[in-house]
This record gives structure tokens, C-alpha cells and sequence, in this order.
């Protein structure tokens, strides 16, 4: 089972999104800043990172450098309600929060390779025409 950590310091989004990705079969943790996402991302492993962009201390940009550093194959969705983000080569992809779902769960089976009929892709891969570049 592939494991996501979803990280929002809006606590009922990231539990509500962490149930609705448990429903699609992964097995989802969720964390309401990135000092506890850290914890986290060292006492487990995880296939996928989601991270809200904008929170109290160190935002989602900066914790997405700090989780590719250590573990550079880990795809990293920010997600934010302010527009898009570029996030250079730390970031796989950017959704907008009013728009989460499905997108969210489009983009993590393209990452994961669960795509019907997609092949596993590299995070730092461009996203098909119509999909924000980060």
C-alpha cells in the first residue's frame, strides 16, 4: 500500500483529505505543520508528499527542499489557495485548494504510476499541456 503525508496546518482539510485518499486505497498521515512533517517523514516512509504552501514557520516550499534533500525520489504536491507556486525542481506539481479533488488524486496515481496505462514518471518531469508548470 503507498503511503501519503499530507501536511496543512488547517487541521479538518488535512484530516477529511487524509480520509478521502484512505477511501482510494492508500494508507495517508497527516500533519499540521512542517516541523512535525519532518518528524514524521524520519520515523516512516512515504511514497508521495502533499503540503499545503502557506503555513505558520516554515512553508510548504521550504519543506519540500528539506524532504528532497534527504530523499530526492519523492514526488512533492503543493497545494495552496494563492495562486501558483514555482517551486522549481523541488516540486512535481501545484493545485489549487478550491480545486483539490479529483486533482489531487489524478496527480498522485500519475506520480505513483497508477495511471490507467501510465508508466511510473519522474517527479522532475514537465506536466502535459493544460496543467500549471511549477
Amino acid at each position: 500500500m503507498k503511503a501519503i503525508l499530507f501536511v496543512d496546518d488547517h487541521e479538518v482539510l488535512a484530516r477529511l483529505s487524509c480520509e478521502i485518499l484512505e477511501m482510494q486505497g492508500y494508507r495517508a498521515v497527516s500533519a499540521y505543520n512542517a516541523s512535525d512533517a519532518l518528524e514524521k517523514f524520519e520515523q516512516e516512509n512515504f511514497d508521495i508528499l502533499v503540503t499545503d504552501f502557506r503555513m505558520e514557520g516554515m512553508n510548504g516550499l521550504e519543506l519540500a527542499r528539506k524532504i528532497r534533500a534527504k530523499k530526492p525520489d519523492v514526488p512533492v504536491i503543493i497545494v495552496t489557495g494563492y495562486g501558483p507556486v514555482d517551486g522549481g525542481k523541488d516540486v512535481s506539481a501545484c493545485l489549487q485548494k478550491e480545486e483539490l479533488f479529483p486533482a489531487l488524486l489524478d496527480k498522485i496515481k500519475l506520480f505513483l504510476g497508477e495511471a490507467d496505462g501510465a508508466k511510473p514518471r519522474l517527479p522532475r518531469q514537465v506536466e502535459p499541456a493544460g496543467v500549471r508548470p511549477v
